[in-house]
């Protein structure tokens, strides 16, 4: 049997079969006739319709499949590449989320004893310092008994005194209740403390600076 020269298919009633490498291109989808389709749409839907070129490859009969069964527009709305991407980021950001509060979760111990200790630290410096205020007002009030003023007025107070208490031994004396010998001994005693006393509020008299540098 004598070999034929290979030639390409053809029908006897038909057009030559070109193989897939040779079919021409599909031409491109005539936009201007798309908006014809879209012309029984509502306002919103033509929105859509030029929003998701995707309709634009779908005949008359298709796009009205769409509109009308809700499981195949369902399935044509998954199938767009743009829904697809936002889908895949949203579950990528609830996956971040879950993974987040799961590690918040696993941490709500450490972050609780955490926040007790620090409230334990706060009181614990509440309560120094309510000691250090308390401390501080008792040495005020220590100090303040050896203020300037306070030191002169019982040198003077102290002066008095040993004057009054001089000249009561003077009368007792006179009147005969006390010995010469008791007499002389005590009442020397007694004036030697008011001259001392009475020397010192003179220094601080002259010298009023005097207090403040030894307080």
């Amino acid at each position: 049997m004598s070999q034929q020269p290979q030639e390409e298919n053809k029908s006897e009633n038909g057009p030559t079969t070109q193989s897939y490498e040779f079919r021409q291109p599909p031409p491109l989808y005539d936009r201007q006739k798309s908006t014809v389709l879209a012309t029984n749409l509502t306002p919103e839907q033509v929105v859509i319709y030029e929003e998701f070129p995707e309709i634009l490859t779908k005949s008359k009969e298709d796009l009205e499949d769409l509109l009308s069964n809700d499981i195949v527009f369902e399935s044509f709305f998954e199938s767009i590449e743009r829904i697809r991407n936002t889908i895949a980021v949203q579950n990528e950001m609830r996956m971040g989320n879950e993974t987040i509060a799961k590690e918040t979760l696993s941490q709500e111990n450490e972050l609780n004893q955490l926040r007790q200790h620090v409230q334990e630290r706060e009181n614990a410096l509440i309560e120094l310092n309510s000691t250090i205020q308390e401390k501080l007002k008792l040495q005020q009030n220590a100090l303040q008994r050896f203020s300037p003023s306070v030191l002169l007025t019982k040198l003077k107070s102290g002066v008095q005194q040993s004057d009054e208490l001089s000249e009561q031994m003077a009368n007792s004396f006179l009147s005969g209740e006390l010995e010469t010998d008791q007499f002389i001994k005590h009442f020397r005693e007694i004036r030697k403390v008011f001259h001392l006393r009475n020397a010192k509020v003179e220094i601080v008299k002259n010298k009023p600076g005097i207090l403040d540098d030894s307080f």
